[in-house]
């Protein structure tokens, strides 16, 4: 048996998240410590952990195999990336959260050839499990299928990741291209009790027109938060279209709403009998895949933190094993045209736009209350 790949988690405050995924036995990997600057959070982990705790690269011993490197990159002001340089030119193959600048990103993928080792960015949310359901699905449906159209929708934080699924969707990103984004007339802005949240702008993702709502804004005093929301992903087909409800889910399909009818004789047409067009009548409209045996969408957020992103960062550990095991020059290639396509996004909106939030408020009416209610009034 192969002895398991040696990882070192750079950073402790999203780093968290995938050290993590190795709470419980992880075939194939060793978390083999801690690189950060020594903050009490981190000595915690490392202790928690039982893994040592580096504050330099060149402290690490010669026998870590992959560095995740969870530090924010220089487009935030961090060091994420000087970091990584670092990791390569020891030969260490780095896998790095995003987001991060082509000119980085080319640097790095430059430095791992030259030192032997291999680079990646990790976006993460194609990895969390509903997405990789999303994918899944609609990469089997576009080998008998054309897809007709994309609807998205998220925030600035999440964009990278949203077109990296897409990416993933598609095997490739061209043709590729952004429009400028599209405004409300100053009527409609002097009708409104607020700024609009979303930036609305048109493009095309493999050929594929998109539609994005973008909410290209960050609260500076707590970045990580205030999505309106995450990722949601509609992909229309002939057949219907499958919707991405939110990043953990619930993964929709939808049929084409369709009545079927034939034509008499007197040139009228007629609503067709059902038994002879069951494939149309038969059929749910919409269908929940959660409805089915793994039904994760329904989690709460400890749930999410617990179970769906450790799962996440899992996938994508072994996904970046298989890279450095079996390198092809395409995994270069789709890497770049991915920061290409969000470098080339991101120039048509513009920097955030800096706001100041507050916590979101608890849903009002309370859901399980109000369909009590609503059940007890139209049964009545």
């Amino acid at each position: 048996m192969s002895k398991p790949l040696k990882v070192v988690v750079c950073g402790t405050l999203f780093g968290q998240v995938y050290l993590s995924a190795f709470k419980s036995a992880f075939a194939g990997f060793e978390l083999a410590g801690i690189l950060a600057q020594g903050s009490e959070r981190s000595q915690q982990l490392a202790q928690a952990y039982g893994v040592p705790l580096y504050h330099h690269v060149d402290e690490l011993p010669d026998d870590i195999d992959i560095a995740c490197v969870v530090i924010r990159s220089a487009i935030v002001g961090g060091k994420g990336s000087e970091i990584a340089r670092a990791l390569l030119q020891r030969g260490i193959s780095v896998l790095q959260e995003h987001p991060v600048y082509l000119r980085d990103v080319a640097e790095c993928l430059k430095l791992a050839r030259q030192h032997g080792c291999r680079y990646q960015v990790n976006t993460h949310y194609p990895h969390v499990p509903a997405v990789r359901q999303f994918i899944a699905y609609l990469r089997e449906a576009l080998q008998t299928q054309q897809a007709l159209f994309i609807e998205a929708t998220c925030g600035v934080q999440v964009i990278c990741g949203l077109l990296d699924i897409l990416g993933r969707i598609f095997g490739r990103f061209t043709p590729c291209g952004f429009s400028q984004p599209e405004s409300y007339d100053n009527k409609l802005l002097g009708l409104m009790n607020h700024t609009p949240p979303y930036t609305q702008l048109r493009g095309v993702i493999a050929g594929v027109p998109l539609t994005l709502n973008l909410q290209n804004q960050l609260d500076p005093a707590d970045p990580d938060n205030h999505f309106h929301i995450m990722h949601r992903i509609c992909v229309g087909l002939p057949s219907g279209n499958l919707l991405l409800a939110n990043t953990h889910g619930p993964v929709i399909w939808n049929n084409c709403f369709h009545i079927p009818r034939v034509k008499t004789a007197s040139g009228c047409r007629e609503l067709i009998a059902p038994e002879l067009a069951p494939d149309y009548f038969l059929p749910p409209l919409n269908q929940s895949f959660s409805n089915h045996e793994d039904n994760y969408h329904q989690d709460n957020l400890q749930d999410v933190l617990n179970r769906h992103w450790p799962s996440a960062v899992r996938h994508a550990l072994r996904e970046f094993a298989d890279q450095c095991q079996t390198p092809a020059p395409a995994d270069a290639q789709y890497l770049l045209s991915l920061t290409n396509a969000w470098k080339s996004l991101m120039e048509q909106v513009g920097n955030p736009e800096s706001v100041s939030l507050a916590d979101p408020m608890m849903a009002s009416p309370e859901i399980a209350r109000f369909l009590s209610e609503w059940k007890s009034e139209t049964e009545a």
